[in-house]
């Protein structure tokens, strides 16, 4: 796998523990159960987001038949209720007494940054299933960090490269106010400028503001702005959406496919439409593997998977697949970390590898915009392609000590 440094080319449509053990490194045998323990927000701001993981995950193990190369898979699992304090205690709690081999989570960023240390120290695999946080690939990179997801720059970045092309030369930013939001905001921010855009002004609402009246009303205020590029984590991305609205401003949304997905369809009906996301799956792709995905998704699940429900599913067929490598002997974490980024996972979402400079996922990043189908049932166009965008900061040094 070649090393990039540049975003790759943009092209229009049409065209996922080390053995778990935190003092005793490689007892566990190919006999004894695969031990899995999950840091996901089940409640709280985000907790769509982190049953949606568990899906994922549960289905992948559901395909194996629950065991892989003689191993019985076991999930351990409980609410990290999206407070770092919790999720560290549960780290901690599921290395020494659960013995877990590998945790998949979590859904934050900040929750991310907290437990990343404990993940290092006690040299267990975590591949994470959702953070987006830059820092946890870059300068805070562990070996023993896996990302399955999407690295915050990697989702906003092209977004902000196409806004400028496409959609207009001048935008304002709207974020939550905390670690996903200033890193998102910013990756759109600069892609949006380095193609000649303008941002022309930001505002950084408090993580679980409901009420948007005093930035619809700066928002009107703003001469000229072509696109509001938007980040308003779980729930309150439906208030904003709908308060925008009906607002009646103008300027194009733009943001996280998240906005505007699967999850959301329902509460926000035709206030979503015309919402442009950039993410790394997108459950309309008319591919055979995506389409017997979604089939299996709805038979279990009676609902469409959207691309945090993708992360979870790929976290898991990427541990199953590693365990298969390695015949259930998860002893060498160095040869586990080298099977982590060389086995193949035919994933949902198109090209997915592991970047082994840094354990960030490489994948295509699809430019999307919300429609209404002929059937009345709400999904999204793909506008165009960013095809194997890898993370082009080089300030990871991997270190196992």
């Amino acid at each position: 796998m070649t090393r990039k440094t540049a975003l790759p080319a943009f092209r229009r449509a049409g065209t996922a523990a080390a053995v778990g053990l935190a003092l005793v490194a490689g007892t566990a045998t190919a006999s004894e159960d695969l031990k899995i323990g999950t840091v996901l927000s089940f409640s709280q701001v985000m907790g769509v987001y982190g049953n949606a993981i568990l899906d994922g995950i549960n289905l992948a193990i559901e395909e194996a038949g629950g065991s892989v190369a003689g191993r019985k898979i076991v999930l351990v699992k409980e609410d990290d209720k999206n407070d770092p304090r919790v999720a560290l205690q549960l780290v901690r709690r599921y290395v020494k007494d659960e013995k877990v081999d590998f945790l998949i989570g979590p859904v934050a960023s900040h929750v991310a940054a907290a437990i990343r240390d404990e993940v290092h120290r006690s040299k267990t695999f975590l591949l994470i299933a959702n953070a987006g946080n830059d820092e946890l690939t870059r300068e805070l990179c562990s070996p023993y960090t896996i990302r399955t997801s999407f690295s915050n720059w990697q989702w906003n970045h092209p977004m902000g490269q196409y806004a400028a092309q496409n959609l207009g030369k001048r935008a304002a930013v709207v974020a939550s106010n905390y670690v996903a939001g200033k890193q998102m905001g910013g990756a759109f921010a600069d892609g949006f400028r380095k193609a000649g855009g303008t941002v022309v002004d930001e505002q950084w609402p408090a993580m679980g503001t409901a009420d948007f009246a005093s930035v619809m009303t700066k928002l009107r205020g703003l001469d000229n702005v072509d696109v509001v590029w938007n980040f308003i984590p779980g729930s309150g991305t439906v208030n904003f959406i709908n308060q925008y609205a009906q607002a009646r401003l103008k300027p194009l949304q733009a943001g996280p496919q998240s906005n505007a997905d699967e999850f959301f369809f329902d509460a926000l009906k035709d206030n979503a439409l015309g919402v442009i996301g950039s993410g790394h799956y997108v459950s309309g792709m008319n591919t055979p593997r995506n389409q017997a995905f979604v089939a299996a998704y709805k038979k279990r699940y009676n609902r469409a998977p959207a691309a945090v429900d993708v992360a979870g599913y790929d976290s898991m067929r990427l541990i199953i697949e590693t365990v298969k490598r390695m015949n259930g002997n998860l002893s060498d974490r160095k040869a586990v970390r080298q099977a982590m980024v060389t086995v193949d996972v035919d994933s949902p979402r198109g090209f997915f590898r592991i970047d082994p400079k840094d354990g960030n996922v490489i994948q295509n990043i699809y430019i999307t915009k919300v429609v209404k189908r002929a059937n009345g049932a709400y999904g999204h166009d793909v506008l165009g392609t960013f095809e194997k965008v890898q993370d082009p900061d080089d300030s990871c040094k991997l270190s196992w000590d």
